[in-house]
Order: structure tokens, then sequence, then C-alpha cells
């Protein structure tokens, strides 16, 4: 059975853990393969990497990879925000994702706080739930024309403090067509979207980004998908990937993509 895990955090961003912590702890939970990303640099946010912390991360995991060869492949991987410089080596492979937008001379996070997220509704958008989402899933679009981009990080990010009180409103039509215009131009460009686990391993969500809706479809348009926790602990690499393959199978997914060091290829899903 494969389980794979490309989507987390370490030390030299936002994470909780070292690169070595890390992939010793997806090691003891029996995957088949993980891969470590580091968030790309944008000026002023400390959540993302300094630049000259690259060198130094990149060497890491490719101590690593040899430490762990054969019995467990590690990949390097590069969290590439939109708003960053394209950079895009050294890394094995790049998910592309959308953690801040650029309106009005300031820089806004997406998915920073529920009440940061209410300001940028309130102070932009002047309470316009279906302008922010146009305004998101057109920056999220944009990641279709980078080649270098391989997966779609959280696509609907901007619904993560939609529980209990829902911030923005997913099932408007204008919300609708925003958001299966961007999914629909991403997956012709071949990329890949996770399903990713993360706002339910830190308490913000009950489901795994796509919505159920979104995932049925981009199932109907031949889309393609992988798991991935977005871990920025240990504790929470591959987390809850029952409850995305659930997710999944109930889309009609039976198959996900699986990186094998040089491409990615389809697999059963392993639950």
């Amino acid at each position: 059975m494969i389980i794979q895990d490309l989507h987390m955090h370490t030390l030299w961003d936002d994470g909780s853990n070292s690169t070595s912590d890390m992939v010793a702890s997806a090691a003891s939970k029996g995957l088949s393969s993980v891969g470590v990303c580091i968030h790309s640099p944008l000026p002023n946010e400390s959540w993302c990497a300094k630049p000259e912390n690259i060198p130094v991360f990149v060497s890491e995991m490719k101590s690593l990879a040899e430490q762990y060869s054969p019995g467990l492949s590690v990949y390097c991987g590069l969290e590439y925000d939109s708003l960053s410089s394209p950079a895009f080596e050294p890394y094995d492979y790049i998910i592309g994702s959308v953690h801040m937008l650029d309106l009005e001379g300031k820089l806004w996070a997406v998915d920073d706080s529920r009440q940061k997220s209410q300001d940028l509704l309130d102070t932009v958008f002047h309470g316009n739930t279906d302008a922010f989402a146009e305004t998101y899933f057109a920056e999220v679009e944009k990641l279709a024309g980078i080649k270098q981009i391989d997966i779609v990080g959280h696509f609907d990010l901007l619904t993560k403090f939609n529980e209990p009180d829902p911030l923005i409103k997913t099932v408007r039509p204008r919300y609708l067509r925003a958001a299966e215009s961007a999914m629909e131009k991403l997956s012709a460009a071949g990329k890949i979207f996770e399903i990713n686990t993360g706002a339910i391993s830190r308490g913000y969500r009950s489901s795994p980004y796509p919505s159920n809706a979104l995932l049925c479809t981009l199932h109907e348009m031949g889309g393609r998908i992988l798991l991935s926790s977005d871990a920025h602990s240990k504790d929470n690499i591959a987390f809850a990937f029952d409850i995305a393959c659930r997710q999944a199978r109930a889309a009609g997914f039976a198959e996900m993509a699986v990186f094998n060091g040089h491409s990615f290829s389809n697999s059963d899903l392993p639950f």
C-alpha cells in the first residue's frame, strides 16, 4: 500500500519540528515516501523562509534522502506563494498556493485568522463575499500559467474559517462560477489538486480542502488528486487520510497521484 505525504513544514518556516524529526516521524508511521516543503520567501512575512536559509534546508533534505534510502523515499519540495518571486530550483516538486492578496497597496492574509479575514472582507470588499471569492480564485487561476507548478495547494483556502458560522457563502452562483473557472483552467493545465487535511488537524475545519461539492466538480472535469496533511508538526503527518479518502471516493475518485521523484503516476487510494 502506497502512503505518500508531500506537504509539511518545519522550523525553517512556520513548522514546529526539524526536518529530521519530520522525516523520522513519517518513517515511524509507515509511509512509503515523504516530501518536506519550505514556504517561498515574502518580505516581512515571518511564516515564510528567509532566503539565506533555503540552501541549508535543501542540503538537509538531500542528506536525509541519502540516510533513509532505499527504505523511505525523501523529497524536497517548495510551497510557492503566488506573490513570491519565481525561484523553482533545486526542488523535486512545487506546490502552488495563494496565502496573500495584494489589494489597494497592502498585502492581506487569506488564512491568518477569522478576524483578519473579516477585516479584509469588510475593508476591501465592503462585505461582498462574492467579490472576495472572485478576487481570490482569479489569483489561484494564475497558477495554471506557471509550468513548474505540479500541485495546487488548499484550493479553497479562503473558507478556512467557515465553521461553525460561514464567513464565505460557498453556495452562491458567483462563488461557484469563480471556483469552477479556476479549477477548470488548473485542471486543463495538468495541475494536481491536493486533498488537504491541515485545517482539520489544527481544529479549524471538520473536512478537508477542497469542499465536497468542488471535489465532485473536479472529478467531472477529469482532474487529479493526491493526499496531503500540510502538517506543521510531526504528530500530524498523514493526518486524517482515511477521511480524505472517503471524501475522494464519495466524489467518484478511485485513484490518486503519486510522485516517484521525477513524475506523477496514478495509484489506488490507500484507505
